[in-house]
């Protein structure tokens, strides 16, 4: 396949350098992942990036993923520190005391520790993930206030900032990373299927017929399902996406394929199984 993904901006690197700063007076890290492809939202050296700190793991629009993606996704998890999974709906707002008490689980040991000297701890509890995965709208739900800059693209977040969830816990809202290569183009082009890539960056004529092919490999008769055809051409011709003299609109055609998947409308996948 000629496709080959690359995406690392600049302001990435300072905001790496930054959230591990950050993370030293952290207690905990809340990691949100797109469930359509949360293993491939890990970032390689998640590890040393995030030392022995518990680690919330949420599984983000969770109603566009199949079912059984959390336990999937559980099974090939090797974390050794202390941690725990929960799974978010992209259009419902709600269930932050299922977070809440996610949080005092994991931390159960400093909160009693300060207890014993007669101290309400404060939760100091980073948010990170990869761009567009949905983490200002977690914490805007969380807060119930819209405090954050939120949009269905990827780099809205820039900067760090410090939202209060209640008295005694404080979330870090942080801008989306990835990493500086990807040695594995499946991992890449699954982040660039649920735009966490920006698509001005990829050819995204070729990342529609690529999607087009990972899908079929997954649910081979997805595709014939949605659009009563198989092959790109014959999606794009049925659509009418044709310009003067019957020369196909090739940017439309892959603007319209992509925005299905998007949306949902092409069936539920975990993307990790191309792995």
């Amino acid at each position: 396949m000629s496709l080959v993904i690359n995406w690392f901006p600049g302001h990435m690197a300072q905001t790496l350098k930054m959230i591990g700063a950050e993370l030293k007076i952290c207690d905990a890290i809340i990691y949100v992942l797109d469930a359509r492809c949360p293993f491939s939202c890990l970032n390689p050296q998640f590890d040393e990036f995030v030392g022995r700190k518990p680690v919330l793991f949420v599984l983000n629009k969770i109603d566009l993923a199949p079912a059984g993606v959390k336990e999937q996704f559980l099974a090939r998890l090797t974390l050794k520190t202390a941690h725990d999974v929960i799974t978010r709906n992209s259009v419902k707002s709600g269930g932050r005391e299922v977070v809440i008490k996610s949080l005092q689980k994991l931390l159960a040991d400093r909160i009693q520790a300060k207890a014993n000297h007669g101290i309400v701890k404060t939760l100091r509890v980073a948010v990170i993930g990869v761009t567009n995965c949905g983490k200002s709208t977690f914490i805007n739900n969380m807060t119930n206030k819209g405090k954050t800059q939120t949009g269905n693209r990827p780099g809205v977040t820039r900067t760090k900032q410090w939202v209060p969830i209640t008295d005694n816990l404080w979330l870090l809202d942080t801008p989306g990373t990835l990493w500086p290569v990807f040695t594995n183009q499946q991992v890449a082009r699954n982040l660039a299927y649920v735009g966490s890539i920006k698509d001005e960056v990829i050819n995204f004529v070729e990342l529609s017929q690529a999607l087009l092919t990972d899908l079929s490999k997954l649910q081979p008769e997805a595709i014939r399902a949605r659009f009563g055809v198989t092959t790109w051409t014959e999606i794009a011709v049925k659509r009418g996406c044709l310009l003067r003299g019957g020369v196909l609109d090739e940017r439309r055609a892959a603007k319209m394929i992509m925005g299905e998947f998007r949306d949902g409308k092409l069936g539920r996948f975990n993307l990790d199984g191309l792995l």
